[in-house]
């Protein structure tokens, strides 16, 4: 007598016994403890306390508690200003460091002969460079100290040596990694444990996450993982390096966690873990939601910001596996990235929308619609007729007026922005110089924006050449990133451009 479920027996674990359960015609007029009625009583309650016990123990995990200073002072300077960044800083800094950007692009690697280049990352410590060449051929270039002709010492700027492509780059041979059986979604590279991981969308293929060692094994080996009940892989996110461990963390030996990879896997998150003995672990924390995950992105060592096709934001949270809905953008989300704090996110949607949000203010900042002014606040006229203008879209303005009262979240900024219908356009922000890039449509004239993180003001505008040879093709830049270079320090922002890969440096 174990206390298994037994048909007709109910085991009451104070007793240690089994008891006849009485149906409601034996236990009629008497107040049996074992009848039938009781014990569905029982069993109700024991499902309440169950979930408050749940629900009390996922708010200690995800509670952080301060040992020093009280909870006034540790907000102060968040909450109202205290020791807040000067004017310079906010508005004179990021100006400054887009003004030594330089408009011309350097060519990292060559246009290939064939398929153009549609994603790349690179390995920060070796400088290694992987690539999706096409739609699905995986490769690698590493980079070369050594060889090659040195550069020259006249001015960078000059169109003669600005047309030659001398970098480390050059003499190096591709060596191809994978080829996979639908698109690539994206390319990541893990720092920590030296791992390549790439995703696809599946087409008549079901879509898979690829998971490698290029440097430990060799091309066409690795592991596939198909996961189940998923239509199309839009994104991954693997964890910064960069952030801080939490206080009350359990063990504070950096080489003891495990790295984590987040996939935006159709309308499920899957979380794939590694350990630092290799073995590669995945889960499902969030399945079936309401909508496509289209993005995702890490912004503190344990939370994911995620992006759904419905507009809705949310966030996962590792420790205790709980979710909720924080904030709701007004178009398909196509890319999140943090900001300055874990609290502001940078936003990017369709139909030009790229906004900064504070997840502390999800709601608008209205009392009511019939005291509410359009002076101080985002969605103003000018907005709603720029998305339904003439006079016959009067109501249309209207509806979605109401619309954004009961749904739409209060942007804190907005930035300019040329996207009307594509979700592949990239985003990237740099935290230290304050700097928002971001990828134009092709109706464009410019190629890519960068704004100021704290005002949102315009402070570089990088164009693109005229297609040649009489085509009105133009690649379209899936990838950006700001790299810091780790010998001099300076960064750069690398984009893949015209089918290549160039940076714009300082």
């Amino acid at each position: 007598m174990n206390g298994q479920a037994i048909p007709g027996f109910y085991w009451d674990a104070e007793k240690k016994k089994y008891f006849k359960i009485q149906s409601a015609a034996a236990a009629r007029d008497q107040n049996l403890k074992y009848s039938a009625e009781n014990i569905r009583k029982k069993e109700r309650n024991e499902r309440v306390q169950d979930a408050a016990k749940a629900k009390t123990t996922r708010a200690r995990k995800e509670r952080v508690t301060r040992q020093h200073g009280s909870l006034t002072q540790s907000c102060h300077d968040r909450e109202i200003g205290f020791r807040r960044r000067s004017f310079y800083m906010q508005s004179l800094w990021p100006d400054a460091c887009a003004y030594g950007m330089s408009e011309v692009p350097k060519k990292v690697v060559d246009k290939p002969s064939g398929p153009l280049i549609r994603l790349f990352d690179r390995d920060p410590v070796t400088k290694t460079l992987y690539v999706v060449h096409g739609d699905n051929s995986i490769k690698r270039r590493r980079i070369n100290k050594t060889d090659g002709p040195p550069l020259p010492d006249t001015d960078p700027e000059d169109d003669y040596f600005g047309s030659i492509h001398l970098n480390p780059y050059s003499f190096e041979p591709w060596d191809e990694l994978q080829r996979t059986a639908s698109t690539v979604s994206s390319l990541t590279y893990l720092p920590s444990t030296g791992a390549l991981a790439a995703t696809t969308y599946g087409s008549d293929r079901p879509p898979v996450v690829y998971l490698s060692d290029p440097d430990r094994d060799g091309p066409y080996v690795g592991q596939q993982f198909t996961p189940k009940g998923c239509s199309a892989i839009w994104a991954a996110a693997a964890r910064p390096n960069s952030f801080m461990l939490p206080p009350n963390a359990t063990n504070s030996v950096a080489a003891a966690h495990a790295e984590l990879l987040a996939v935006a896997a159709s309308s499920s998150v899957l979380l794939f873990s590694r350990s630092p003995t290799g073995t590669w672990d995945s889960t499902t924390p969030m399945k079936s939601l309401t909508a496509d995950v289209l993005t995702l992105d890490w912004i503190s060592h344990s939370t994911v910001a995620l992006g759904s096709r419905d507009g809705s934001i949310r966030l996962y949270d590792t420790r205790s596996g709980g979710s909720s809905h924080i904030l709701t953008h007004h178009h398909p989300v196509s890319n999140i990235k943090r900001a300055d704090d874990p609290t502001r996110i940078v936003v990017s949607g369709l139909h030009d929308s790229l906004h900064l949000y504070d997840i502390r203010s999800p709601g608008l900042s209205r009392g009511s619609h019939t005291n509410f002014s359009y002076a101080d606040h985002h969605y103003k006229e000018e907005y709603f007729q720029s998305q339904y203008r003439g006079s016959q879209n009067h109501k249309k303005r209207r509806k979605m007026d109401q619309v954004s009262f009961k749904n739409w979240s209060q942007p804190v900024l907005t930035f300019s922005y040329s996207n009307v219908d594509d979700l592949e356009l990239d985003i990237d922000v740099h935290r230290r110089l304050g700097l928002v890039a971001a990828a134009q449509d092709s109706e464009s004239n410019t190629a890519i924006r960068v704004c100021n993180m704290w005002t949102g003001r315009t402070v570089k505008e990088l164009t693109r050449q005229k297609p040649r040879g009489g085509t009105d093709m133009i690649a379209r830049i899936r990838c950006l990133k700001f790299i810091d270079d780790d010998e001099d320090g300076d960064p750069s922002l690398w984009a893949n451009w015209e089918g290549s890969i160039a940076r714009f440096a300082w």
